[in-house]
């Protein structure tokens, strides 16, 4: 017997049991328990059914959007190879004329193509290797589809999305391409603190928040036990505030429950784990500080964001400078923890 029909059976008068219920026989009233049962499930399995059918349409607009920006990508550089190829057209003709003749004329508007193929010619190289930056974060996105890089109870990327994305950007970053955001959410566990148990079952529900308050570029994986990594291509602080901001209105709205988030941008001579230190250690200040709150971690010092008015009561506010003498890096967490 399914343990909800069960349920109901241990819910009857013991007359059930004996003759009975109400003047139907004994085997009619199992029979509408049973029935009860079943349309109780068959209800719950319904609505389990329409979560996975939304998590999974919303994953193949994603895939959509990565297919979109791949033919972009392509379309852009194939106008620009029939350029170049026009332009070195050009110039071998003429190579071909200085050849024949040697002349000075000849000589002098080789030269000439030269030069007005030079300059084409560095963009072109510029663009290519935006493009192979830009191809490299698209395949990535591509790669979270699969189970070796997604969380199987939130539908995100896992460390491993995570390690490999940073890189990405980090290698970019080095190549003086534009700087980036990262901020590290969590969920309040409240004044008495939730349990465990008590706060996987609203994972997938802020992690569907997030991808709803992020943008198509940006990138969200699962960190720790109930914390969520979101990088930020693109973007400065001003910005990560504007999605933390959103994102802590639509969790106390739609989540009826509330969040503190760190954030943190890429600096000179970053590694994957020196930036989610900061973040971390932004967080942790968030976290210190109340319910709710929004910290952010400059690289000299961590301090609360009020640029926006309070979004739900918060608590009784701690000052809003933490010197860095006074953050506890011990007590950060490694770069890539498990999930559980």
């Amino acid at each position: 017997m399914e343990p909800h029909v069960a349920q109901l059976a241990g819910m009857l008068p013991l007359a059930v049991l004996n003759s009975v219920v109400i003047g139907l026989p004994v085997t009619a009233g199992l029979s509408a328990i049973a029935l009860i049962g079943y349309l109780f499930g068959n209800r719950t399995s319904t609505q389990q059914a329409a979560q996975v059918d939304q998590r999974r349409q919303q994953e193949l607009d994603r895939a959509a959007r990565i297919a979109w920006q791949l033919e972009t990508i392509a379309t852009g550089l194939r106008q620009e190879l029939v350029t170049h190829h026009s332009q070195l057209s050009t110039f071998k003709r003429q190579l071909r004329q200085a050849q024949g003749n040697g002349t000075d004329k000849a000589w002098e508007q080789l030269c000439h193509e030269a030069e007005a193929m030079l300059g084409p010619t560095m963009q072109l190289t510029h663009q290519l290797s935006n493009a192979y930056d830009q191809i490299r974060q698209q395949s990535e996105a591509l790669e979270t589809f699969t189970q070796g890089r997604t969380d199987p109870l939130t539908g995100v990327g896992n460390g491993r999305a995570l390690e490999q994305q940073l890189r990405i950007l980090l290698s970019g970053a080095y190549k003086g391409n534009q700087a980036f955001a990262v901020a590290l959410v969590s969920l309040d566990r409240g004044g008495e603190g939730r349990s465990k148990a008590q706060i996987l079952p609203l994972l997938p529900k802020l992690a569907s928040a997030i991808r709803t308050c992020m943008r198509d570029t940006d990138f969200v994986t699962r960190y720790g036990d109930d914390e969520f990594v979101v990088v930020m291509p693109q973007t400065s602080l001003a910005g990560a505030r504007v999605f933390a901001n959103r994102l802590r209105r639509r969790a106390f709205e739609e989540l009826t429950t509330s969040v503190c988030c760190g954030l943190t941008e890429v600096q000179d001579g970053d590694d994957a784990r020196g930036l989610l230190a900061r973040a971390d250690s932004a967080l942790y200040s968030a976290k210190a500080a109340g319910t709710n709150r929004l910290f952010v971690h400059a690289g000299g010092h961590i301090r609360e964001d009020v640029s926006s008015p309070a979004i739900v009561p918060v608590d009784v506010a701690e000052p809003d400078i933490l010197p860095l003498s006074t953050v506890d890096l011990t007590s950060e967490r490694s770069a890539y923890p498990q999930q559980v």
